[in-house]
């Protein structure tokens, strides 16, 4: 590992930052039940892309990783015989349903897609500053200023915003243009030629059915809210659910820099490496979920007047929550490492057992209006302990052991006690203070231990080059 890590937490921090500043930016503007509306739209354009189109993007990862190969051909009948036709038909549907106003769903699902397909390209191929940025920042930073500015001029409205979540993704898609262009030239001065990789038709169907689960795991719950019972109560969702991608700042950025690596060691037959890296991924990620673990345990209600004060009922709820969402993080990227190693069946059988587990939590909680976020903690829960519990066997040794693991949680545990019992849940001051302190802790902690992030600190040419395109 190399530095490359933290700096994608960092940028992946960024983009959280600027989700949740324009969830807070939207909901001021139009309510709690508005901003439901709003994510239930967005919910939707992603739910097409997961379920219809999100399997090319592994296996971008899988096949351009640590090479110098194209996808060009296969891409080129994708995109001809099946994307294009299936968003025409999704349109289609749209006109004859007499509901217009759904074809820029379609189209946001589109654009996602080519969005998404240039950057995990450039992943794969080592540009990982500029796909990062692309992706986390950019889109987001352009999206936050307009609403804000449509706020200040009083032109503000529900439709205008959904129209602008189309257009950040069209300027990632010309940067992403841009930066491919660059490279291409810099590969044509090198004299660098790019085989043509056959890609496995059975793979990305196998790639594409664990996205379909992973949807019906981040889009469905908002959706079924908002039509099983309103728009207050999907924005409550869809609130809880940002802070799970806040949460997500700490594995995001492992499941899009480390595929690649996971790939190359996998290819290489190098069972340690795996293990070596996914212990100081582990490690690094639980040096950013215990501050978060202080906040959003210990300090709920200052996080709640934050981001809507309508949410104060639900603490408790949130809490819970949200706990369960930073244990699911500090356990690693399972999914990620078992789709790049070859165990993609097991990964989707562990996912549809919890969607399994689920539907049943939604069915018996049906008539509590919050009966999504039940069945997403369970889900959560039950899918990262047995994916975990799997990566352990098939790596022949648990990278981290039990005990030590519990001895991460000693000290976030210890600062939401004391927060609880000194009665400073409501202090802003507090907060900040005590979360700092425990990353401080952690962080003097692992630049002492030998094996942890001076380790990870160091640049492991063998597996990364350096990128071409940033300087």
């Amino acid at each position: 590992m190399n530095l490359i890590f933290l700096i994608s937490i960092l940028l992946k921090g960024v983009g959280a930052v600027l989700e949740i500043l324009l969830q807070i930016t939207i909901t001021r503007g139009i309510g709690v039940s508005g901003y439901g509306t709003y994510t239930t739209w967005i919910n939707a354009a992603d739910l097409i892309f997961w379920c219809l189109f999100s399997g090319i993007v592994k296996c971008n990862t899988f096949y351009l990783s640590g090479k110098q190969t194209s996808l060009s051909h296969f891409k080129h009948k994708y995109y001809v015989r099946y994307v294009i036709p299936a968003t025409v038909c999704i349109c289609f549907a749209a006109c004859a349903w007499g509901r217009q106003e759904y074809l820029v769903i379609a189209v946001i699902a589109f654009a996602e897609l080519l969005m998404l397909d240039r950057s995990s390209c450039l992943l794969a191929e080592g540009s990982y500053i500029s796909s990062l940025t692309g992706e986390y920042v950019f889109g987001r930073m352009f999206l936050l200023v307009s609403v804000f500015i449509l706020q200040r001029t009083g032109r503000f409205t529900l439709n205008v915003t959904v129209l602008l979540y189309l257009v950040q993704y069209i300027l990632v898609i010309i940067f992403f243009i841009m930066v491919s262009e660059k490279k291409r030239k810099q590969n044509l001065n090198r004299q660098m030629r790019c085989e043509d990789q056959k890609v496995s038709v059975r793979k990305l169907l196998q790639y594409q059915r664990a996205d379909i689960m992973q949807a019906m795991i981040g889009q469905m719950p908002v959706i079924l809210q908002y039509v099983l019972a309103g728009a207050f109560e999907a924005g409550v969702v869809g609130i809880v659910l940002l802070i799970k991608k806040l949460i997500n700042f700490i594995s995001g950025p492992a499941a899009k820099v480390f595929l690649p690596e996971f790939s190359k060691l996998y290819h290489r037959g190098d069972r340690e490496g795996l293990r070596d890296s996914f212990s100081s991924i582990m490690r690094i990620q639980m040096m950013f979920a215990g501050p978060l673990a202080v906040v959003l345990a210990g300090y709920p209600e200052v996080v709640l007047k934050i981001l809507a004060e309508e949410l104060i009922p639900y603490t408790a709820l949130f809490m819970g929550c949200s706990l369960i969402f930073i244990i699911a993080a500090t356990l690693g990227p399972c999914g990620g490492l078992m789709q790049m190693t070859g165990n993609e069946r097991m990964d989707n059988r562990c996912r549809e057992a919890a969607i399994l587990l689920m539907a049943v939590i939604f069915v018996l909680m049906r008539k509590d209006p919050l009966f999504a976020l039940y069945g997403l903690g369970a889900q959560t829960f039950v899918e990262s302990v047995s994916k975990y519990i799997f990566v352990c066997r098939w790596l022949r040794k648990p990278p981290v052991r039990f005990y030590t693991y519990l001895k991460w949680w000693i000290l976030p545990a210890a600062a939401i006690g004391v927060s609880r019992f000194m009665h400073w849940q409501n202090s802003l001051v507090m907060m900040i203070a005590a979360a700092g302190i425990v990353f401080c802790i952690q962080f003097a902690a692992e630049l002492k231990n030998e094996k942890g992030l001076r380790q990870m600190l160091q640049q492991r040419r063998s597996l990364y080059e350096p990128e071409d395109t940033d300087d």
